[in-house]
């Protein structure tokens, strides 16, 4: 599947402004040929994964198998880069214990309560982190449980048995997943406080939460003045939303670099 011309225009941006990353784009075959190969000591994971039929549950389980087995940055296809160099990303003072970087996709401008959420469209992380095994352990056990609740095979598990895919398999299953995964690391609870409307970047053990500025400023309101408490935007993410259909996406395309 070759590329739109945005979505070439938005993921140049990130190529050309990271020369020294290696860029991999995968199709729905390369990434069944890469899950069999680096997952083959978990067949539950291949299994599973191959099984899917429905294109965005293989896109997002597919993103944390890369980011726990490779590590780098995950990228959608609809995010383009605001300029700033993916090793800057991380302020200097959190390098050396950083293992994931996530972002609030809602956070400010939103009356309370809201649902915890990170986005999931950019991802960083260090390979084999735990908190990233934590968010797939959790997706293979939801799969199990819709399977078994219906008496179906993976390949006919249908959107109506899932619920909503933001839980079941996207930005909340990613939340609730590094949530509890550190948590268990902290041996505490975390109070939404500790990390919720934030202006600079919050290390919570080894997990670096970013502000909604960083990786989502379209969807977060803020003040006039509050730019200049923050760090500078990262990416922008443009919401081609293809998964949004009867089907649960097109052919898988994403994009990678590490």
């Amino acid at each position: 599947m070759g590329l739109s011309a945005d979505t070439k225009k938005w993921t140049d941006t990130c190529i050309e402004g990271n020369p020294e990353y290696r860029a991999v784009f995968m199709t729905d075959e390369s990434a069944d040929e890469y899950v069999k190969k680096a997952y083959v000591m978990r067949p539950d994971v291949v299994e599973n994964y191959l099984g899917l039929s429905i294109p965005i549950l293989k896109a997002d389980m597919l993103r944390y198998l890369l980011l726990f087995d490779q590590g780098g940055v995950y990228s959608d296809l609809d995010v383009s880069c605001e300029g700033v160099p993916m090793d800057q990303w991380v302020p200097e003072q959190y390098k050396a214990n950083t293992s994931v970087v996530v972002g609030w996709e809602f956070d400010m401008g939103y009356d309370d309560p809201i649902m915890l959420e990170f986005e999931s469209w950019t991802i960083m992380a260090k390979p084999h982190s735990p908190h990233m095994l934590q968010v797939i352990d959790d997706l293979v056990d939801a799969i199990e449980d819709t399977k078994e609740k219906y008496k179906v095979d993976v390949g006919n598990i249908t959107l109506d048995m899932i619920g909503d895919v933001v839980d079941f398999s996207g930005p909340r299953r990613l939340t609730n997943g590094i949530l509890k995964s550190v948590e268990r690391q902290l041996n505490r609870a975390i109070d939404q406080w500790e990390i919720r409307k934030i202006y600079q970047p919050k290390l919570v053990a080894d997990v670096l939460i970013m502000p909604g500025w960083s990786f989502a400023a379209s969807q977060n309101t803020y003040q006039p003045g509050d730019e200049q408490k923050m760090p500078p935007k990262l990416v922008a993410h443009h919401y081609a939303g293809t998964w949004k259909n009867k089907n649960g996406g097109e052919t898988l395309g994403q994009a990678t670099a590490r």
